[in-house]
């Protein structure tokens, strides 16, 4: 079998406030972008993790991700899995929640097994917080620790570009040094202003990431001359709105700003 996992941007993220149990509440608005990582999988006599074009990730949260599956269902088949990594490593894009959802799919499929989508988020969310969503296709306001998802109509993804600086960002750390909250917005005020108010466009962990980091905040003054630019989860990317010619800005991008990749 072999399936596609799709990375996530935030639109907007606002840290509402940090939990006893040291998780944080969250509100965010994400959508799925095209870049994406390619899974291969079939039945093996050993579960067996193997990543392509980037062999310095450990295959431990996939091995969980399996037993998890595996002890949901009371099942002992093995696999062995093959990732082709298209979603750089600490990009707050989500590719390993995004990798963990296609293949939570995927072994649904493999086994014969109908779901809801409620019980796959109570099933997995505490394996990580981006999961839930990924096991949606449309954007959604994403809640709570990530478990609470209200899909969203579609929106117009042209008027963005997704760049990725090249630097790779801890989630755990930043969100150890965040000291930014905000309130939360009500979903009609989400509604109203999403796709249409660049204002909503923000993003909480954007100051600490810019402190840890210091090349991050360089090159997103770089970039800000083409539009309004906010960063995706807890880093490294970066999202730039533009309301001109995209082929064109893309063009300069990769011409001026060599450092950056556009996603």
């Amino acid at each position: 079998m072999k399936v596609r996992a799709y990375a996530k941007i935030n639109l907007m993220l606002k840290v509402i406030r940090k939990l006893e149990n040291n998780y944080h509440e969250l509100q965010m608005v994400n959508a799925r972008i095209k870049r994406h990582d390619v899974i291969k999988i079939k039945e093996a006599k050993k579960n067996e993790i193997i990543f392509k074009k980037n062999r310095n990730i450990s295959p431990d949260f996939i091995l969980k991700v399996l037993n998890k599956f595996n002890g949901v269902y009371n099942i002992e088949k093995k696999y062995k899995i093959k990732i082709i990594k298209r979603i750089p490593v600490g990009s707050g894009l989500g590719g390993g929640s995004a990798d963990a959802a296609a293949i939570i799919n995927a072994l649904y499929i493999y086994n014969n097994i109908e779901e809801t989508k409620e019980n796959k988020i109570e099933y997995f969310k505490e394996l990580g917080a981006d999961i839930p969503y990924m096991f949606f296709d449309s954007p959604a306001i994403v809640e709570g620790i990530g478990e609470k998802i209200t899909p969203l109509d579609e929106i117009d993804m042209s008027n963005f570009i997704v760049v990725y600086p090249k630097i790779e960002v801890s989630t755990k750390k930043v969100f150890e040094s965040n000291n930014k909250y905000s309130s939360k917005m009500s979903h009609e005020e989400i509604i109203e202003h999403i796709g249409k108010d660049v204002d909503i466009y923000e993003n909480d962990l954007e100051e600490t990431t810019s402190k840890l980091f210091y090349k991050w905040g360089i090159i997103k003054k770089a970039l800000s001359k083409y539009g309004k630019v906010w960063m995706s989860g807890s880093g490294s990317s970066m999202i730039i709105y533009i309301t001109e010619n995209r082929k064109k800005i893309i063009k300069e991008i990769k011409k001026t700003i060599p450092y950056v990749k556009v996603l």
